[in-house]
């Protein structure tokens, strides 16, 4: 299980993401709002199979739309699909939307033919004898009525009715015009009758189709999100994740980071990361960039386990039991509890299922919300705790001491490499997120335990244009 709150999933850029598909029908719409983590490695590797084929088609910009048109064109009609399956009686607009589904259909069937796309697990069905049992005669059209000719039956009540409204047209006594009226009403109701019995064996024949029509929807819209997935890939340059016994990241980046850095006139440096059983430390001043990198770990992890292509030039990954990324809880204030106070109930739950499974765990600075002396022991308690579990633990802080006891640590280069002297300090604080933008290093390398956290606080002070005394000040309380 993925346990990610709402505003987890915005901060790491997944709705971002999934934001971004190319989702063209209803039922692609439908079907994403199913999508989930992938528990067996076989469907994994059939779904990332389907993005590679799809996306040596995708590459042909005349296919993905045609694609893309006849996607959208789909009606959601399922519910005429199951008042068929229970054996009720369609309507002439129902009969006329079937009608037309299966048309369609075929249409996107053969233009996957004329394209090669085919995509394991993922079938689109003819359906001939509706589409020739709903037209009239021999003639293949979108249109649908109740024709004479479905019936002898219908042909000769119709004809009695149209000799009728002759008579009534002509008719200037009101009396006999009465009783032809009369006449007609009493043929109407017998046309109704007999078209009720027509859209019946319809309704009948259709039934027999129920279950691969509904099934035939969820095709539809599996199509639709891997084409999605396939133009994701290709638009991002994205790549096939891999399984294996650990988690590790070669040039991974957030795309939606990536993208604010770079609107502001930034450069978004990919991140390298190894992790394996045990638990990992990344460590940087404030403002560093330790949530960036968490989130890149999260969200390509995420996305691989779900049948995505992810952002990375090479990612391998080990499907574990649950995932846990661990941040803020603005939640707790409106509880009645301090920040810490609501990190340590999510905590606490961790903490239960790490005992009986395998998990990713991701804590975001913990113990932020407390006094800086006990939320280094604490932090430092638990990265030593979590260290003799078979899970996965990354963790970033800024408290000293912590990375001792990991397994790994990992530093954010963040401004650690700017040289502040040469930038003159500046007035305006959009100015300010500018500069950092520029020179801030999302990077990381890996160091050794007892590597110090860089002290970059002061230096962004200097950079903001803060009063010289203050920071003369500090330097002397520093000496």
């Amino acid at each position: 299980m993925i346990f990610l709150d709402e505003k987890t999933r915005g901060k790491i850029g997944f709705n971002f993401v999934m934001e971004g598909l190319s989702i063209s029908s209803v039922f692609g719409r439908i079907e994403f709002s199913k999508l989930g983590i992938i528990k067996e490695e076989n469907e994994l590797f059939r779904q990332y199979d389907n993005i590679d084929k799809c996306s040596l088609i995708m590459k042909n910009g005349k296919c993905f739309n045609e694609l893309e048109s006849l996607f959208m064109r789909f009606k959601d009609i399922k519910n005429t699909f199951k008042r068929s399956k229970n054996g009720e009686v369609l309507d002439e607009v129902e009969l006329f939307e079937v009608k037309n589904y299966v048309m369609l259909l075929s249409e996107l069937k053969q233009c996957c033919m004329e394209n090669k796309l085919e995509l394991d697990g993922i079938r689109l069905q003819d359906f001939y004898e509706i589409c020739d049992c709903l037209n009239q005669g021999k003639t293949k059209t979108s249109s649908f009525a109740i024709y004479d000719d479905y019936s002898d039956k219908l042909l000769k009540i119709r004809t009695a009715k149209r000799e009728i409204e002759k008579l009534i047209y002509k008719e200037r006594d009101s009396e006999k015009r009465r009783e032809l009226l009369k006449k007609r009403a009493e043929i109407t109701n017998e046309e109704k009758d007999e078209e009720f019995v027509i859209r019946k064996n319809f309704s009948s024949e259709i039934s027999k189709y129920a279950d691969e029509l509904l099934q035939s929807t969820s095709s539809v819209g599996s199509l639709d999100i891997t084409v999605a997935k396939a133009r994701c890939a290709i638009v991002y340059g994205l790549s096939r994740p891999v399984l294996g016994n650990k988690i590790k990241l070669v040039n991974g980046v957030n795309p939606m980071v990536k993208q604010k850095v770079q609107e502001k006139g930034g450069r978004f440096q990919p991140i390298n990361l190894e992790i394996s059983m045990g638990t990992t430390v990344i460590t940087g001043a404030n403002m560093g960039g330790k949530t960036v990198a968490l989130s890149i770990a999260a969200l390509n992890y995420i996305l691989a386990y779900m049948g995505f292509y992810v952002f990375a030039e090479e990612f391998e990954f080990i499907p574990l039991e649950f995932m846990y990324f661990l941040s803020e809880d603005a939640e707790s204030l409106q509880n009645g509890l301090s920040t810490f106070g609501g990190e340590v109930i999510k905590l606490k739950q961790i903490l239960k299922d790490i005992k009986q499974k395998r998990g990713f765990i991701i804590l975001d600075e913990f113990a932020r919300g407390t006094n800086p002396e006990e939320g280094s022991s604490i932090t430092k308690a638990l990265v030593k705790y979590l260290n003799s579990f078979h899970s996965i633990s990354l963790i970033s802080t800024h408290y000293d001491g912590v990375c001792s006891v990991a397994s790994n640590h990992y530093q954010v280069k963040g401004l650690s490499k700017v040289d502040f002297s040469s930038i003159s300090g500046i007035e305006k604080e959009e100015d300010f997120l500018k500069l950092i933008n520029r020179y801030m290093d999302y990077s990381l390398e890996k160091v050794e335990k007892d590597t110090p956290i860089p002290r970059d606080a002061m230096n962004i002070c200097r950079l903001m244009g803060i009063d010289k005394e203050i920071i003369s000040m500090e330097e002397d309380y520093e000496k």
